[in-house]
């Protein structure tokens, strides 16, 4: 019995011992299958998703100077990124958006926990964006925890 491999197409024989082979033994396509899991699991998977972010983390504290070092070496890499980083911002302007490009650490809200609330006093236009108000419930956070739901904050134990 043959398959036919799910990112090459080619025909392969899968092992009795994986009855649902999809993908054949080529390295190529094993670096696939991984690629497609790892996608899924940081999907599904909170913890799997906090590791990676923590092991993340604690790769680019080890290894601050590594995209100096990267674009130092590779001049040619570095002026294509400019280019191209020229070309997206150009390509913005001329949508005829009056677009601010700016870095996403430009906030200078400290960290904490926040209530974001559509502003009654603008409508709702075309969908495409909200004007919202930002409403510090905790400059400190009581404990460290993603949420987004009011449920799932204890209101009694946070000092506005």
């Amino acid at each position: 019995m043959t398959r036919r491999c799910a990112c090459c197409g080619k025909p392969f024989a899968p092992r009795p011992q994986v009855p649902d082979q999809a993908y054949c033994s080529d390295p190529d396509c094993q670096r696939a299958r991984k690629r497609q899991w790892q996608r899924a699991k940081l999907q599904s998977d909170p913890d799997y998703r906090g590791n990676q972010r923590a092991a993340q983390h604690a790769w680019s504290q080890r290894n601050p100077d590594y995209w100096r070092d990267y674009r130092a070496d590779r001049p040619d890499y570095a002026q294509r990124n400019r280019e191209q980083q020229r070309l997206r911002n150009a390509s913005v302007r001329n949508q005829g958006a009056d677009v601010d490009l700016a870095k996403m650490d430009v906030c200078d809200l400290p960290p904490g926990l926040y209530r974001i609330t559509r502003h009654p006093a603008f409508p709702r236009e075309s969908g495409a964006s909200w004007v919202v108000e930002i409403t510090p419930v905790a400059v400190t956070c009581p404990r460290k925890m993603d949420v987004s739901r009011e449920d799932v904050i204890d209101a009694s134990a946070i000092c506005p």
